[in-house]
Parts: C-alpha cells; sequence; structure tokens
C-alpha cells in the first residue's frame, strides 16, 4: 500500500474520531480544562510520583507549556510537587485528595461519554471495534518501542 494513502486514511480517522469522541474544543468533558491540561491529571494519577520530563516525553507536549499547566494545577491545589531524591533539579509530582477527586470525575465522565457514544454498536461490532484498537494499539506503539530503543543506544 502505498503510504500517501495510509497517511490519508488516518488523517480521514482522525477527523472522524476527534468530534465523534468529543475532543474538539476548549473544554474536556464539561470542564475548564483543555485536553491536554486534563490529561496531565491522568498521567500523574498513572504515574505517581512522575516528573516534567517523563509527561513532556509521553504526551510529546511542550516543556514550557507543560510547567504552565503543572504550575496552575499546584496553584489551584491538584498537585504537589516535592524534590526529587534522583535529581535535585527535578520535581516528583503527586495529586492531592482534590487532584485525585478530580482525576477520577473525569475517569468516571469519560468512560460514561464513551459508553453512551458506543451504545449504538452490537455486541459483534464491539468486539470487532475492540480487536480493531487492539491492532491500532499494538502497532503504534512499534514507534514508542523503536524510539526508546534508539535513545538508549
Amino acid at each position: 500500500m502505498k503510504s500517501s494513502k495510509l497517511t490519508s486514511k488516518v488523517r480521514e480517522f482522525n477527523r472522524l474520531y476527534m468530534p465523534a469522541m468529543n475532543l474538539l474544543g476548549n473544554h474536556y468533558l464539561g470542564s475548564k480544562y483543555s485536553v491536554t491540561e486534563a490529561r496531565v491529571f491522568f498521567e500523574i494519577y498513572e504515574n505517581e510520583g512522575c516528573n516534567a520530563a517523563h509527561i513532556a516525553k509521553t504526551m510529546n507536549i511542550d516543556k514550557s507549556y507543560l510547567s504552565r499547566i503543572i504550575s496552575c494545577h499546584e496553584k489551584n491545589g491538584y498537585i504537589v510537587k516535592k524534590p526529587s531524591n534522583a535529581d535535585k533539579r527535578a520535581y516528583d509530582l503527586f495529586l492531592t485528595d482534590k487532584g485525585k477527586e478530580r482525576t477520577l470525575g473525569f475517569i468516571q465522565t469519560s468512560d460514561r461519554e464513551i459508553g453512551d457514544i458506543l451504545a449504538y454498536l452490537s455486541a459483534d461490532e464491539q468486539k470487532q471495534m475492540y480487536t480493531a484498537l487492539e491492532i491500532i494499539m499494538n502497532l503504534l506503539k512499534k514507534r514508542v518501542k523503536n524510539e526508546n530503543s534508539t535513545l538508549q543506544s
């Protein structure tokens, strides 16, 4: 298959997927946060004690923009920064109880919205979609693994 055909199909998928899953706009799940700002909560939730460099790499986000997001979340009482034991120049990030509550709210609302969006699919169609998503994720993970092994060389 020609690469340009695949590229066009990925772009077509993105144009369909983003609005279908309510991911466009400035207010993720009706909150005051963008998708990126909300995702930072999730990254810290899933990787408690991670640092900004980890989040920047995982999300492929500009470090200056991420720093502003972290500062805002800290100011609002959602996260705390603690000096890293491994690198005195860095901070480990933790959600406060308020931050964990906000994150769990996002997860529950997102699960509910996704369930509502996909409710029209039959059980067989849901299985097909699950399998297709597994295939896509496994193919994309190859890139991440390759990048990580290149960085370690």
